[in-house]
């Protein structure tokens, strides 16, 4: 019987995919427990930007001073999986999709048990298979990740994940359906519907797409809330908008990436639609939802592109203003070897796109406050995720953070407050 920690580096898919390695090792009777008590550590890595593959590479040699062994898969893994082998004789690189590696990692464990549950899975991406037979163990998570689709045929200029994960695919519906059941077992009441392009999202067996995809796991016994992590403006739906507004599990939020609100860098980063068209899009999201349900947009920018002048970060300003979105994450572009945009280089001086930064970032915190400013004085739902003695906090259905005066909660637990006045991110509320 092994000790293992899991670690994850990237997005939610990532998270998704070390879950399943966790699972795997569970179900195949080993331990989970402390990173300084694991023998083993298992790390899925991230490689989006150069940078990103580095702190990989960092955390897998933090690890070896911990753990006597390592076991490391994931995106940075898939790409260069020598650049990790070569760290220690102790670490061990596992390459293919995530259900490729859990059942690999299991079997390179062997099994703790007389039979390991790994042979049960009905499908290669039944998780619900996987875990069958895992220890009990509630979750700490208040919100289930459920990667319901892999790969990407996008194929943006600075983005090297299609290389990496490959063509968009989708799992079944039935087995995202047993996943969610199985999240609710243990405790988690909303579920996040994660991927690497979640809107190319179609059931193989029945046709679903995202939107009726949200709509079945909205009905699953139990489960409180179904969120979406994000999703590409061309692929917001039909059947996306009627789940947002006929559903009221659906949480009215959609993170919907723009990365530039100009036209020409829009183009040269290879992404599929011009700023216009983005906006159109955004529009119809509040024309589809006005009356019913206040939905909040949040977004993903690229400052610092090769092709990025003092004009074109301006209409990204103007571009944030006018599709009302509620906060930007900004992000400094960095050249990613193996991408069409490195061969531009890096023309953007890194003081400039220090300042650029800074002033989207002043301007998302503007949006962000005047959203939640439009709050004060209503009453929200909240979903407790973190306790604390003094106070605890978590989401409103719109992706708000609240924190809430009066007694402590309990993680997982759904409160009405009442909003009282803006927090530095996010608004102070007293439980009704």
């Amino acid at each position: 019987m092994t000790g293992f920690a899991v670690k994850f580096l990237g997005c939610k898919v990532s998270q998704a995919d070390a879950m399943l390695a966790r699972g795997a090792l569970l179900a195949a009777g080993h331990v989970e427990v402390a990173e300084d008590e694991a023998e083993l550590h298992v790390i899925n890595t991230c490689c989006i930007t150069a940078e990103a593959e580095s702190k990989s590479r960092q955390s897998v040699r933090r690890s070896l001073r911990r753990a006597g062994r390592v076991h490391v898969a994931g995106c940075a893994v898939n790409l260069a999986p020598e650049r990790f082998a070569e760290i220690d004789p102790r670490v061990r690189t596992f390459v293919g999709t995530a259900d490729e590696v859990a059942e690999a990692m299991g079997e390179a464990e062997g099994s703790a048990r007389a039979r390991s549950p790994l042979a049960c899975a009905d499908t290669e991406h039944d998780v619900l298979a996987r875990e069958r037979s895992a220890p009990g163990r509630a979750s700490a998570r208040t919100r289930g990740f459920v990667k319901v689709q892999d790969g990407c045929d996008c194929h943006c200029a600075y983005c090297i994940i299609p290389t990496v994960r490959g063509p968009a695919r989708s799992r079944p519906a039935s087995a995202i359906l047993r996943e969610v059941e199985r999240r609710v077992a243990e405790g988690q009441p909303e579920m996040v519907m994660t991927g690497i392009s979640v809107g190319d999202y179609r059931d193989p067996e029945r046709g679903l797409e995202l939107g009726e995809l949200m709509m079945e796991v909205a009905r699953v016994p139990g489960v409180e809330r179904v969120r979406l992590s994000s999703v590409e403006v061309i692929h917001v739906k039909d059947s996306l908008l009627r789940a947002l507004c006929e559903e009221p599990k659906v949480c009215p939020h959609l993170h919907v990436p723009l990365q530039s609100g100009d036209d020409g860098v829009l183009s040269a980063m290879g992404r599929h639609y011009t700023a216009g068209e983005y906006l159109a899009h955004i529009d119809r999201v509040r024309e589809a939802t006005a009356g019913r349900r206040e939905v909040q947009i949040t977004a993903d920018v690229i400052v610092g592109f090769p092709t990025e002048d003092e004009a074109a970060f301006g209409r990204t300003l103007d571009a944030v203003e006018r599709a009302g979105l509620g906060r930007v994450h900004v992000f400094p572009y960095s050249p990613r070897p193996g991408t069409v945009a490195a061969e531009l280089g890096d023309r953007v001086p890194a003081e400039i796109k220090k300042e650029r930064g800074r002033r989207l970032r002043a301007l998302s915190e503007v949006r962000s406050r005047l959203h939640r400013a439009q709050l004060l004085g209503s009453e929200l739902e909240v979903l407790v995720d973190k306790v604390a003695a003094d106070r605890c906090s978590g989401y409103t259905p719109d992706y708000t953070r609240c924190y809430l005066d009066g007694p402590p909660a309990r993680a997982g637990e759904l409160l009405t407050a009442r909003s009282l006045e803006l927090h530095a991110d996010g608004i102070r509320c007293a439980v009704v």
